[in-house]
Parts: C-alpha cells; structure tokens; sequence
C-alpha cells in the first residue's frame, strides 16, 4: 500500500510504526511518501486502527496538516 502524506513528520512517526511491527516492511518514497507491505499478516485490522489513532493524534497537535492518501492499488484515495 502507498501512502502519501501532507508532512514528513507525519512520514517520520509512521515509518517508526512500522519498523517496530514484524510483519511489516515499510519504505520511504519521498520526503510525503511510503510504501508499506503487509508480510502474511492476519492483523491489517490492528494496523489499520494504530494507523489511524497516530494519524488522529498527529492531527490533533499539528491541525495545518494535510490529510493522508493510500493506494492499494495505485489510486490515491483520502483516509
């Protein structure tokens, strides 16, 4: 999944999400990008709410944010 977002200390607090899971990989693309793959994983609903409450609480302290997009499968969508 790619997911773009609005600011890259957004970008910083989700790649270490990711690093500390195993049975993620995660990527940075761009200074408002990455790529994050799922390895077998049966627990996409738990990063999808950890996702979701860091994004959250991100927001809530940085409010000129902008929003996050994901592509599954290529086209950018807002979360």
């Amino acid at each position: 999944m790619r997911v773009h977002v609005g600011d890259s200390k957004l970008v910083v607090l989700l790649l270490e999400y990711f690093e500390q899971q195993a049975d993620c990989v995660a990527v940075r693309i761009s200074d408002s990008e990455i790529e994050v793959s799922l390895v077998q994983s049966l627990r996409s609903d738990a990063h999808e709410a950890a996702v979701h409450d860091l994004v959250s609480g991100f927001r809530l302290q940085h409010p000129e944010a902008r929003g996050v997009r994901t592509s599954p499968n290529g086209a950018p969508h807002s979360v």
